[in-house]
């Protein structure tokens, strides 16, 4: 913030007396911490010498006691005394000079070391005053006394060193507090100096501010003039009487005046006569508004000089120069903008008819679930008014039953998905339909372009399609098993009459039983192969799920067709792993994929050619391999070879034989056993068919016995594809007190829960083949499993939790690897009281 001039000088005065207090208040500090210092030294200094005189007066007092056991005098003994005294006057004036207390302890310990020596030497006299001097010369001469002589030089010695330690600190401090004083001298001297020159800069800028001022205010107006007549809208100035007193240019053109024609006039002169008196009292009301007031969107009708009227946009508001109020008027004019509304309303009139009159549901969803958008089916459907529809959620529209069942399908399309599934719903009349349901994700714009806004719906009406479908089922049906008594009458009749039984036939009435015969077999072929077409599509072929050795079974698949390879001139190969395979596969089914691919090998490839059969294990897969030696498959036919009644060439049927259902029943029953199957090929060189299926890995028994009292424990199935970790949740279950299944896979946790009841479940998000939300979300579609409590357990629980959309599956907890024992356990009693309704705490 730009301070004013007169501020700025007072805030310079007042800064340059607060750094001159500053400067001298440190420079006071640092001379009385200089006094202080040089007091320190003193008495540093002072202590030194006292102890350099009390360690002299002792050393006299001990050569006056040697001197006086020599000569044992009277004179040398009083000699001896008073030097005594005179060093415990010495020793007391360095007590009570020393002040510092890091040398007090010290001290002490020489008062008491100096009177121990004294009493020795007192000793010393008296032994030699009654036993002789040998006696006092041995005792003066001990280890005592030496020891007590190092010990009073080495701590006189220290106190000394920490003195002179202390004085040369002391020295230190000194020299660099003088020296802070002279930078905070120079320091106060230079910013003062500063403060002075800033002020004298401040008043000369303040001048030539003052006549830039006066030269920004003519720029400003011509400025604020070309604006105004650069404007795109007219504007329109007038006084409080409505007077115009200034027009720019833009509002000359709209109107198709020009400056001195509208100057001085009345503002209402702009609008056709009918509405003159109406604007006058409105402007004159105007006046009664605050000032700063604005007021945008009004829509009125102007005219023009030649006397055409046209629609304008006017905003109003009041501005004050020189003490006077005046009004101004934006004015737009909207004749394009009207037209581009009437336009978009037109637009929108016919795509509502043309969505009206498809036979479908149409609507667009936003973010909170609302409809922006539907067309007429939709209120057929249900019932409903627009207005019941428009601005409503889904759950007010379909009702909680309905919602319910859709609301995962929503959340996904707001996750950003395209979803597609199946519902049947009950229009008003109680009639029942089926539709195909279709969410597209809406994208927003700029700041919102990744982001999900909504969604568009589309349902089609498939109910005739499904009673067609299910009348062809049953037609097909019907037909393939009534045709499949005669023909096992007329196959058993001429394999009885082609085999002798009536008498040798003639060559030729031979050829032609033959010939009857083999087409009787392609014709319960192409029946078998229909009927497996038709079970696979209605869900109704059974699968014997066990866990089976592959290679047995694929020796007992090159078997079978042998005869066939004989037929063509074609050597079958098998080449396996060293090891036995296993998978937990269909045998009956597995061995018709085998014959199937085997069967096209043969006839594709030349006489005298190789069908390689490979089994090979890799990353937990098991695949199999059967490669050819033919022609390859044409590029065109390769993207629909899966496909019902494909053949590369009609010839194909002609030649080779076969229904072109094969290759199409081979992949759903793979993928029916959690497999997947496809095909490499070369032209001229040949074609390889392969598929795949998870590998069986054996689990160790987890379920726990019966308790001690023979109770029944509570059943858990345990959905996890890793062993290791499947029989560690068993363990924890078994010591919890809980039985435990475990499934690997999760078709082997389906077949177990169409085997028993559990009473709950746990589930990895990441099961081998298929996600465990998938297989949850499959399960809560079901009566049986609809209520059953489900705990997630994954190295991922969190992050999928957080990721939002699983609201509607009704997961009990989730729960993060590695487990914690009692968290499982808890969790797991809890959501099976929860399930019970029991209320009492757990």
């Amino acid at each position: 913030m730009k301070l004013p001039f007169r501020a700025s000088i007072n805030l310079a005065l007042g800064v340059g007396l607060v750094l001159i207090v500053l400067s001298i208040t440190a420079s006071y500090s640092t001379i009385n911490y200089l006094i202080r210092d040089a007091q320190r030294e003193t008495q540093s200094q002072d202590t030194v010498i006292l102890l350099e005189r009390l360690v002299s007066q002792f050393k006299t007092v001990e050569s006056l006691q040697r001197r006086y056991l020599l000569t044992a005098t009277a004179g040398d003994l009083a000699t001896y005394q008073q030097a005594r005294e005179r060093s415990q006057q010495a020793l007391m004036h360095v007590l009570t000079a020393q002040e510092l207390e890091t040398g007090r302890e010290n001290l002490h310990l020489l008062e008491g070391l100096i009177a121990r020596r004294v009493e020795s030497m007192e000793q010393a006299v008296a032994v030699r005053q009654s036993l002789g001097l040998e006696a006092a010369t041995a005792l003066v001469g001990n280890d005592l006394n030496r020891q007590l002589h190092e010990e009073i030089d080495g701590l006189v010695a220290r106190i000394k060193s920490g003195e002179n330690r202390t004085l040369e600190r002391s020295r230190e401090e000194t020299r660099r507090s003088a020296q802070v004083v002279k930078l905070l001298i120079l320091l106060g001297g230079l910013l003062s100096l500063s403060v002075l020159l800033w002020a004298v800069w401040m008043m000369l800028r303040s001048q030539a501010k003052s006549r830039r001022i006066q030269a920004k205010l003519a720029d400003s107006e011509a400025m604020s003039r070309a604006v105004t007549e650069g404007m795109a809208e007219g504007m329109v100035t007038a006084t409080e009487d409505g007077t115009i007193v200034n027009v720019n240019s833009a509002a000359r053109y709209l109107f198709g005046y020009r400056q001195e024609e509208l100057m001085g006039q009345k503002v209402s002169m702009l609008l056709p006569t009918r509405y003159q008196m109406g604007f006058t009292a409105f402007f004159s009301a105007l006046t009664e508004r605050p000032r700063g007031f604005r007021e945008s969107g009004a829509e009125v009708v102007g005219v023009r000089r030649d006397g055409s009227e046209f629609p304008v946009n006017v905003s109003f508001g009041d501005v004050g120069v020189g003490g006077q109020r005046l009004f101004t008027a934006i004015i737009r004019d909207v004749t394009e903008s009207r037209r581009i509304s009437e336009a978009l309303r037109d637009s929108e009139a016919l795509l509502r008819q043309v969505t009206d009159t498809v036979p479908a549901l149409i609507a667009y969803v936003d973010r909170d679930q609302c409809f922006q958008f539907h067309n007429k089916s939709y209120e057929e459907a249900f019932g409903l008014a627009t207005e019941q529809i428009h601005q409503k959620t889904m759950q007010e529209v379909m009702g909680p039953t309905l919602y319910a069942r859709v609301r995962p399908h929503v959340m996904d399309a707001l996750a950003g998905y395209a979803v597609r599934y199946e519902r049947e719903q009950a229009l008003p009349g109680g009639e029942r339909r089926e539709y195909v349901i279709n969410y597209f994700p809406s994208y927003g714009e700029g700041d919102e372009q990744d982001k999900v806004v909504g969604f568009f719906a589309l349902g089609n009406d498939v109910t005739e399609l499904k009673r067609m479908d299910r009348m062809k089922s049953e037609f097909v049906s019907t037909v393939s098993h009534e045709l499949r008594t005669p023909l096992t009458s007329i196959r058993g009749s001429l394999g009885l009459v082609w085999g002798g039984v009536t008498g040798e036939l003639p060559e030729k009435a031979k050829h032609l039983v033959g010939i009857a015969k083999n087409n009787c077999e392609r014709l319960i072929r192409l029946i078998n192969d229909i009927l497996d077409s038709e079970k696979i599509e209605s869900g109704k072929m059974r699968f014997d799920l066990q866990a089976l050795d592959l290679e047995p079974l694929m020796v007992q698949a090159l078997a079978a067709n042998e005869g066939f390879a004989d037929q063509h001139n074609v050597s079958l190969v098998l080449r396996s792993t060293k090891y036995p395979v296993r998978v937990n596969a269909d045998s009956d089914r597995l061995l018709q994929v085998v014959t199937n691919l085997l069967s096209n090998a043969i006839k594709f490839s030349p006489p005298g050619g190789l069908v390689h059969v490979v089994l090979r294990r890799d990353a937990g897969r098991v695949r199999v391999e059967i490669s050819d030696s033919g022609p390859g498959i044409p590029e065109e036919f390769r993207k629909r070879i899966f496909q019902k009644f494909s053949q590369a060439d009609s010839s194909d049927t002609r030649q080779r034989g076969g229904t072109g259902l094969g290759l199409n029943i081979s992949k759903a029953i793979v993928e029916r056993m959690e497999g997947r199957i496809g095909f490499t090929t070369e032209s001229q060189v040949g074609s390889t068919f392969f598929f795949d299926l998870p590998e069986w890995r054996e689990a160790p028994p987890v379920t726990a016995p019966m308790s001690l009292y023979a109770v029944a424990r509570p059943r858990i199935l345990v959905c996890e594809d890793d062993p290791d970790v499947a029989q560690l949740i068993g363990m924890m279950l078994d010591k919890g007190g809980f039985d435990a299944d475990i499934a690997h896979t999760a078709a082997q946790a389906r077949s177990y829960l169409r085997m028993d009841a559990y009473a709950a479940m746990t589930v990895d998000v990441k099961l081998p083949y298929e996600n465990g939300l998938e297989l949850i979300r499959e399960l809560r579609q079901s009566p049986r499993t609809a209520d059953l409590p489900i705990l997630v357990l994954s190295v991922t629980a969190g992050e999928v939790q957080l990721d939002g959309g699983h609201q509607a599956l009704g997961i009990s907890d989730w729960l993060e690897k590695p487990l914690d024992e009692q968290r499982l356990l808890q969790c797991l009693r809890l959501a099976i009281a929860n399930k019970r309704g029991e209320t009492k705490a757990l």
